[in-house]
């Protein structure tokens, strides 16, 4: 390793090659444990961001979308020092505050140019967003280098070192040794946050009992939508690629979505909360169903890993006793009449998603009150022994038979299949009372 010493300063050793820590779905013990390889030895404190984009939306935004004409909005993560008597750092900057850098601060112009920066102090601008407590604690360094986060091309967020007084002032080797850091780093934080993502679709999955789901009160004009629920993942695993969503339309309508990613386990996971998350915001904007799926593909093309989906976006307007519906390569949607008789949705299902850029149609369809929409997933209809025109016989025939109540349905469906579950089962039904 090579030693750098500036004028009387102390001598600084680069830091080795920064292993991956052990993986763990918590970023901020992930960025205390890099930041303990960094302090002491190569710099006197520093801080860890994470883009706030990354942990809101859970989409990582490629190398050249950090920033903008408003700068960037990073999480402080994890702050250290090695200064005897500053216990104040933590207190000063701490850890899970929101930052947002100006246009024109160092922090926005290294994120921007890709490259680590090399400042005295902190500009003016930056000085103006924080405390007089935080002030006092940058006086006491006289030497900042800030290193951007990229791993595969995609924005992490930046790590920011500081020397202190009497110590060598960070000069070109120190900036080639930070890139490297901060690739390694960038790229343990997002592994990280991967995990934390995961691990929080399983739990939101555990549960797995939710309740007919009425639309809040005031929601709709004319009686009240029901709907009812279930997402599985297959026998052993946690999390699944399986999702659906209930989203609040303007006009007393209800949008409804069932996806399902090709595949199971944490990866497929992954991609469900990116494509969801996607999902959710497109039908909020109150699209039209086919205009949500295209827009949806167009997101599932973007990703950096490759992705195939299926999904059906539904519409319902219970003033209008009716249903606007699109598909992306999903089984088609079944009717429940209250005289007991049922019929599949002869429909065009698409191109499933992910694949090529590509338009899809809608169709719109009759919604008396008391008739149950089915929307669901192939695992609920086909297995290795049976298959899906067999599985549609079978949840028609269920949905003809008399019930109390759509959770009851829901639960007896998503149960039809016993313990040994082969792939994630999704199945939302809903009704006009």
């Amino acid at each position: 390793m090579t030693a750098t010493r500036g004028g009387d300063g102390a001598a600084y050793r680069l830091p080795p090659r920064l292993r991956p820590p052990d993986a763990t779905a918590d970023p901020a013990r992930m960025a205390s444990r890099i930041l303990d390889v960094l302090v002491p030895g190569f710099a006197d404190a520093g801080a860890m961001y994470v883009l706030e984009q990354l942990l809101s939306d859970g989409i990582i935004p490629r190398q050249s979308a950090g920033t903008g004409q408003d700068g960037l909005v990073a999480r402080r993560l994890a702050t250290r020092s090695a200064i005897a008597g500053q216990p104040a750092l933590g207190a000063a900057f701490p850890s899970g505050e929101v930052v947002a850098f100006g246009a024109d601060s160092h922090s926005s112009r290294c994120f921007g140019d890709g490259v680590p920066t090399i400042f005295d102090r902190p500009g003016s601008g930056e000085l103006q967003r924080i405390s007089p407590e935080a002030k006092t604690t940058l006086g006491g360094f006289t030497s900042f280098l800030a290193a951007p986060m990229f791993t595969r091309g995609a924005a992490v967020g930046m790590l920011i070192l500081a020397r202190a007084p009497g110590s060598a002032a960070f000069h070109g080797i120190d900036a080639q040794a930070a890139a490297d850091l901060a690739g390694r780093a960038g790229a343990a934080v997002a592994d990280s946050l991967a995990l934390m993502r995961q691990r929080s679709v399983a739990e939101a999955l555990r549960p797995l009992q939710p309740a007919v789901t009425p639309v809040p009160p005031g929601q709709l004009e004319h009686g009240r939508l029901e709907i009812a629920g279930r997402c599985l993942p297959p026998t052993g695993c946690e999390a699944c690629g399986d999702w659906y969503d209930i989203i609040p339309l303007p006009g007393g309508r209800t949008g409804l979505i069932v996806g399902d990613v090709m595949g199971h386990g944490p990866l497929a996971a992954a991609v469900m909360t990116r494509l969801s998350a996607a999902a959710y915001e497109l039908a909020d904007l109150d699209l039209p169903p086919s205009e949500v799926i295209r827009q949806l593909n167009r997101t599932a093309l973007a990703l950096p890993q490759d992705a195939l989906v299926s999904c059906t976006y539904a519409v319902i307007d219970p003033a209008g006793q009716s249903c606007a519906i699109a598909a992306a390569g999903h089984l088609p949607p079944v009717l429940a009449m209250p005289d007991g008789t049922t019929r599949v949705i002869d429909m065009f299902a698409g191109q499933s998603i992910g694949v090529t850029p590509a338009s899809y149609g809608q169709a719109r369809i009759r919604l008396r009150p008391g008739t149950t929409l089915a929307l669901y997933t192939d695992g609920l209809v086909e297995t290795r022994t049976r298959t899906f025109d067999q599985g549609i016989l079978a949840l028609r025939s269920a949905l003809a038979r008399p019930r109390r109540d759509l959770d009851s349905t829901c639960e007896e469906l998503a149960r039809s299949s016993g313990e040994d579950r082969e792939d994630d089962i999704t199945v939302v039904l809903a009704r006009i009372p």
